[in-house]
């Protein structure tokens, strides 16, 4: 049922623009009648005033004046047909204005008709799109939500990573400083028993430079020793110091 009577205003809403325009050409078609007619019903009295003014050429003026006198009012009907309402509508007559109130009332009620006609179909586009828009701004929101959630993933990745390079740093300070120490000890150990080599063979060379020096001393010294020896024996003492090692044994026997 309410779909018949949207067709039915759809219908009607459609054939009221030409029914107001056919009432509007149907009704200058009287004056216009009266306009064609005036000239005809008036051509049988022209040759009569012609042949009623060849006796005296005084009635000719009368006449032309007569007939131009008559035709002043077909000329008035004429101008009052082209000048005469705009539009009649139901036996009314309207001017300029009404006849454009009248249009633009029917092109409300037209434009009206339509926007009942279409409600439906308007109704449940505007709500397909409406639907469409709260989907597509649903989709933005989860998409806004997840790349916030990435984004503190990735700070929390960020944290935990500066986190970690600070530990590498440190472990390779502390191990950097450990193998310090070790290459020192071990250099210091190296030097240490270096120096003990060293000394162990300064001391020997000390020690033997010592024993060839005493060992030259007492060659020296036995030299030197032989030397006085000789030189008593030789000397002019030999005899007597003979003598007195000769008792001395004897002596002693």
């Amino acid at each position: 049922m309410n779909q018949l009577t949207r067709l039915s205003l759809a219908v009607l809403l459609s054939l009221s623009p030409l029914a107001l325009a056919a009432q509007a050409h149907a009704v200058p078609a009287g004056p216009a009648a009266d306009k064609h007619g005036t000239p005809a019903a008036e051509k049988p009295a022209a040759p009569a005033a012609s042949h009623e003014a060849k006796p005296a050429d005084g009635h000719v003026g009368e006449a032309h004046g007569a007939a131009t006198h008559e035709a002043a009012p077909g000329h008035g009907a004429a101008q009052g047909a082209h000048h005469g309402p705009a539009m009649t509508l139901f036996g009314k007559e309207y001017g300029k204005l009404g006849a454009f109130l009248v249009q633009l009332l029917n092109f409300a009620i037209y434009g009206a008709g339509l926007f009942f006609l279409l409600k439906g179909a308007l109704s449940a586009m505007f709500k397909s799109r409406k639907e469409e828009l709260e989907t597509m701004l649903a989709q933005a929101e989860r998409d806004k939500a997840e790349g916030e959630a990435q984004l503190k993933d990735m700070e929390t990745k960020m944290t935990g990573l500066e986190t970690e390079l600070a530990g590498i740093l440190s472990k390779a300070q502390a191990d950097a400083e450990v193998e310090k120490q070790r290459v020192l000890e071990a250099a210091r150990a190296e030097a240490e028993v270096i120096l003990s080599q060293a000394q162990t063979e300064i001391g020997y060379q000390k020690r033997q430079a010592e024993q060839e020096l005493r060992a030259l001393v007492a060659e020296l010294a036995v030299e030197g020793a032989a030397k006085r020896l000789e030189a008593k024996l030789l000397g002019p003492e030999a005899a007597s110091a003979v003598d007195r090692a000769i008792q001395q044994i004897g002596g002693a026997q």
